[in-house]
């Protein structure tokens, strides 16, 4: 690779830290000289040091040598110090203390020296640590630490005189792989914070994906965050190149009054490309430099990093991207991400790395004016900066220059043509009609609310929003939304900012997205109320908030045609649930839609998805138990679905009486007479639903009775008896009518012959329960003349039949049954309750009513 040496350019923190570190090692090699030098070579340095040494003599063309004087200018910061302490008895009192004061922090000192000598970034506080170092040691009053006095004296009187400085620290060979990186803007400060994503981008150059790419707004960081990797795989003795090249294509420069152009900059992808073939080989004029490099890369384990590739992205930088040769990776940089990588997103520094690095920049470059403030003010200015790097170096930058701090807060303009220009003019015309929707409406949205504001299908809705997402106009954040998450969208400050400098919403369009969004509203409003009135009707929709209403707007539709159109139903389920995938009622309508339709498997398919995006919802569990319960046949899972439906909505009278009817399905009479009993007498409940209830009590304990009956156990059967009848006196009256009062009738014909099969008290028992159904029916005229009887002689082809009560025989045609549907369940011995009447034909049973169990 070409050798940049020479070229690299280092910041005054590095140069002020290699000063110390130099006068540090001149002053311990002094100590030894005239303190140890009349011992023996061999007794005062290791034979592997003195190997070392030679070596370094021999790299800058001298030959190597046995002598003291000769070997020391070549002994590092560590082998000097070791060399001193080795011999701590030998040396004056004073120099000893004062080894003992550098002993606590050498390992530190010897680190910061090696990323000096070695061009590796600098850490925080660095500079800090050397001058605070240097300090305590030179205010010894001992001679031993004078060219260390001296540095510091010069440093106070003139620190910029570092920048005259060459560095030129006796050092081994780099033993990592060959790279030409540059030395990174955060030189001077040291790289901290942004540690996670630091983690993700280690991990994904160390994984499958050939191209990762660093994404975010222009100064954000992505440039200092590549290279800190970079360099940190330069020290892993487990990475995987063989070489790491760097080429950028950054074309711009920012400073305080002026966004500067770079002369030579690359402006094309061949041109980036052409560079990296030249890095890699040493000749410029590769005939084909794109073939050039994958050769490269094919034959050597290369990590290639393309910076600010959004300046120079085009087709054939892609194709190129895509015929990487296994072991090779790339990284890029870019403010538009490609499509084709694992994306690795940058956000702004949180507040108090922000506020940390304004503080660091101001104390590094001695801006007063900043460094005289007060913390709370200095986090209060990293905030107005959003956490944005380029931002805060360009607003020490300007206060260092001479200009106000709230004029630079004021006037950002020239910030904001910096890192986002050339970006805008990317997008469709759809991404931009969505930026739109985000400027005049402030606060994350979901696709859903966008794609109603925009009039957007889903799918166009996600296409516009990957192309803002991959040019970081746009932020994602998660919001919770009932039970599970919701991704929002909205504009990054820099974003919102610039186009509302650069790109305004016409008064027009602005006042249109306005209006959609108080439509939008209004939907909601309305959905809301149908859902309180009703919420677990299978035709009302449950909103979260603000970002379910397009959603539960479609789901309308598609429960108003699922009766006539199934299909377009179902049609209009999928664009809810792509438009809010993580919305449960866009499942739980579509199993409505497919019961409807008697597809069982696609209907519990849509309904278990429903439970998994919302486990605690009453209202999934109460649908999906239903379904279990009527239309699968599955009484045993649909009750254990109702019955954690009636935990987390204990009041709905609804949900207790579905969860009495399984029981009932289960054969579990008792409990479904107390469930029964309990949603009948309510006093909260609908009418409608204790009627419910009052019918499925009669019917479980008509059930119970029958059995008992069956094992001749009459004192339990007549126990039974006593919860219907009690039941039926307890109740409004009004609920007795219909076929609650023909299943008490037919309590009451049980009861009378328990009345005559039992003997004693649980005799007397059921003559008292005659006596009081009874009293109950007799509030009630119409019921006087119906009697129970049993089907006989059913002739179905011809639609007719005979019902016997005692000897008497009655003819009925299925117009005479209540509720034609019994037709199918009629059956030769059913029990029924009617009303004999005469007709000339004979003795007919009107409203004939099915009431076997």
């Amino acid at each position: 690779m070409r050798d940049r040496g020479q070229f690299v350019s280092f910041s005054a923190t590095r140069l002020t830290c290699f000063a110390l570190l130099a006068a540090m090692e001149h002053d311990m090699r002094v100590s030894i000289q005239e303190y140890l030098g009349d011992q023996s070579v061999d007794d005062l340095i290791p034979t592997d040091r003195i190997v070392k040494a030679n070596a370094r003599r021999v790299r800058d063309g001298l030959s190597a040598t046995s002598d003291l004087p000769g070997l020391l200018a070549y002994l590092d910061f560590a082998e000097s110090y070791e060399a001193l302490a080795s011999k701590a008895a030998d040396l004056p009192q004073d120099l000893r203390a004062s080894l003992k004061i550098l002993a606590p922090s050498a390992a530190r000192t010897v680190a910061i020296r090696n990323r000096v000598a070695h061009t590796r970034p600098m850490e925080i506080d660095d500079s800090s640590f050397l001058v605070d170092l240097a300090k305590e040691l030179s205010a010894l009053t001992s001679p031993y630490w004078d060219e260390l006095k001296a540095i510091l004296d010069r440093l106070s009187a003139d620190p910029s005189f570092v920048l005259g400085l060459t560095i030129s620290l006796p050092a081994d060979p780099d033993n990592g792989p060959q790279h030409n990186l540059p030395v990174p803007d955060f030189d001077e400060t040291g790289f901290f914070g942004r540690q996670g994503e630091l983690r993700r981008i280690m991990k994904a150059i160390k994984g499958a994906y050939p191209v990762v790419s660093i994404l975010g707004d222009g100064g954000v960081g992505k440039t200092s965050i590549a290279l800190k990797a970079a360099y940190e795989l330069l020290e892993d003795p487990k990475q995987p190149f063989d070489a790491i090249v760097w080429v950028t294509a950054k074309a711009t420069i920012l400073t305080p009054n002026e966004i500067r152009r770079i002369n030579g900059a690359i402006e094309t992808s061949l041109g980036l490309i052409g560079s990296a073939a030249a890095e890699l080989s040493g000749l410029d004029d590769a005939a084909d430099p794109v073939a050039e490099v994958l050769a490269y890369m094919e034959n050597f384990r290369i990590l290639l990093l393309l910076d600010n590739l959004e300046t120079v992205l085009d087709n054939r930088l892609r194709q190129f991207l895509l015929e990487l040769p296994m072991g090779s990776k790339v990284i890029v940089t870019s403010r538009i991400g490609l499509g084709i990588e694992n994306p690795v997103q940058l956000a702004p520094l949180a507040d108090d790395e922000a506020a940390r690095l304004l503080r660091a920049l101001a104390r590094i470059r001695d801006v007063r004016q900043l460094n005289e403030l007060d913390q709370p003010t200095v986090e209060l200015l990293a905030r107005r900066m959003a956490g944005h790097p380029a931002y805060i170096r360009w607003f020490v930058a300007g206060v260092q220059s001479g200009r106000r701090p709230e004029d630079l807060l004021g006037n950002n303009e020239l910030l904001l043509d910096f890192c986002m220009s050339n970006v805008y003019d990317y997008l469709s015309e759809d991404a931009r009609a969505a930026l739109r929707s985000m400027q005049v409406l402030a606060g994350a949205k979901n696709q859903a609310e966008l794609a109603f504001l925009n009039d957007f299908t889903a799918s166009k809705t996600q296409a516009a929003l990957l192309e803002l997402l991959t040019t970081n106009f746009t932020a994602m954040s998660s919001q919770t939304s009932g039970e599970s998450l919701d991704t929002g969208y909205e504009l990054s400050d820099f974003a919102r900012q610039y186009l509302d400098k650069h790109h305004p919403v016409e008064t027009e369009e602005r006042n249109w997205l306005l209006q959609r969004s108080e439509e939008l509203r209004a939907l909601g409003i309305e959905m809301a109320a149908a859902n309180t009135a009703s919420p677990f009707a299978p035709t009302s929709v449950h909103v979260r908030g603000p970002g379910d209403f397009h959603a539960a707007g479609l789901l309308r539709t598609a429960i108003a045609v699922a009766f006539t159109d199934p299909g377009a139903a179902l049609e209009h389920c999928l664009e809810a649930q792509l438009l809010a995938p993580s919305y449960y009622e866009a499942w739980r309508v579509e199993g409505f839609v497919r019961a409807l339709s008697r597809d069982q498997g696609g209907a519990q398919a849509a309904y278990d998805r429903a439970s998994e995006l919302a486990p605690n919802s009453a209202a999934v569990l109460f649908h999906f138990g239903t379904f279990l319960l009527d239309a699968v046949g599955d009484p045993q899972r649909a009750l254990e679905l109702l019955q954690s439906a009636a935990r987390n909505e204990p009041s709905s009278s609804e949900v207790a009486g579905q969860v009495a009817w399984a029981q009932f399905c289960l054969g579990d009479m008792a409990a479904a007479i107390t469930a029964g009993t309990g949603v009948a007498t309510s006093r909260t409940a609908s009418s409608n639903h204790r009627r419910a209830a009052c019918v499925l009590t009669l019917r479980a304990t008509q059930s119970a009775v029958g059995q008992l009956r069956s094992i001749r156990q009459f004192d339990e059967a007549v126990e039974y008896v006593e919860s219907g009848v009690e039941l039926a006196e307890e109740v409004d009256s009004r609920l007795i009518e219909g076929e609650a009062a023909d299943r008490l009738i037919a309590l009451r014909n049980v009861s009378a012959a328990l009345a005559e099969q039992s003997v004693d008290y649980a005799a007397a028992q059921a003559a008292q329960f005659v006596a009081r159904i009874d009293t109950v029916l007799g509030r009630n005229a119409s019921f006087e003349n119906r009697r129970t009887g049993i089907i006989h002689a059913l002739v179905v082809d011809k639609g007719f039949g005979f019902v016997t009560a005692g000897k008497a025989r009655f003819f009925f045609h299925i117009s005479d049954l209540r509720n034609r549907a019994d037709w199918d369940s009629l059956f030769e011995g059913a029990h029924c309750v009617f009303e004999p009447a005469q007709t000339p034909k004979g003795a007919r049973a009107k409203r004939v009513r099915l009431v076997e169990v």
